[in-house]
């Protein structure tokens, strides 16, 4: 996935004009990291906010006894940091890990301070984009309390599809080599999300390895109790 495609899909920069796209990648930076190197640590000054390439990215803060408290994963597509880059301190309010083989992609603050200074639509733009950002949020929490294990895997998976299809119209998700990590995403233990990916073959879902394979967006996407407007794929 290339800089300009990583921007184009992600709400934040969905609806950004060209010449600032532009602008943007220009301030843009790449980095990969190993599986358990740190992205940036709590603590430390929020200069940029970061877009998943590829890879999964934990958030987490540590205790003083020295116990590990996971906060939220973040997988593909998806952005995080921005409360800490645009909040008056601009302080990481969290520590951020490479839970595999990562490539982010860092935006810098001072992009957005210059841009919204010139630009007013530009600002309205990202205040539409975050308030949507929220609802989605409100809209995960509720996946969380109100739906089953196995409905919360196959949100999941909806939401993580690829977009390549493969001759038969399906739809194939590559999964963390550690399902713990999915697990703690969903607030699931290990063990249910195996019984759980049993549960949904049902429902249009083969596993194999890494590999899971949709084999109808409709049926899953009605057992998951989803209108078909909120497909995530």
């Amino acid at each position: 996935m290339n800089i300009t495609t990583t921007l184009r899909k992600n709400p934040l920069f969905r609806n950004i004009d060209p010449n600032a796209l532009q602008s943007l990648i220009k301030e843009c930076h790449v980095k990969k990291l190993e599986k358990g190197h740190e992205l940036f640590s709590m603590g430390e000054h929020a200069h940029s906010l970061y877009i998943i390439m590829d890879g999964w990215i934990k958030l987490f803060r540590v205790s003083r006894s020295g116990e590990e408290a996971v906060i939220h994963i973040f997988g593909p597509g998806e952005s995080f940091a921005e409360a800490a880059v645009f909040s008056e301190n601009q302080i990481y309010p969290v520590n951020a890990q490479a839970i595999e083989e990562s490539e982010v992609l860092g935006i810098p603050r001072s992009f957005f301070v210059n841009k919204i200074k010139e630009d007013s639509n530009f600002a309205l733009t990202m205040l539409g984009t975050i308030a949507a950002r929220q609802n989605f949020l409100v809209h995960h929490m509720e996946q969380l309390t109100t739906r089953s294990a196995s409905q919360r895997i196959g949100y999941f998976l909806l939401r993580f599809c690829q977009e390549s299809h493969d001759k038969n119209g399906q739809m194939v998700v590559t999964l963390p080599y550690d399902k713990s990590i999915i697990s703690t995403r969903l607030n699931i233990k290990p063990e249910t999300f195996s019984r759980s990916l049993s549960t949904l073959r049902e429902h249009g879902i083969i596993t194999n390895g890494r590999q899971v394979t949709i084999t109808s967006i409709d049926k899953l996407t009605e057992y998951c109790d989803l209108q078909k407007s909120e497909k995530l794929c």
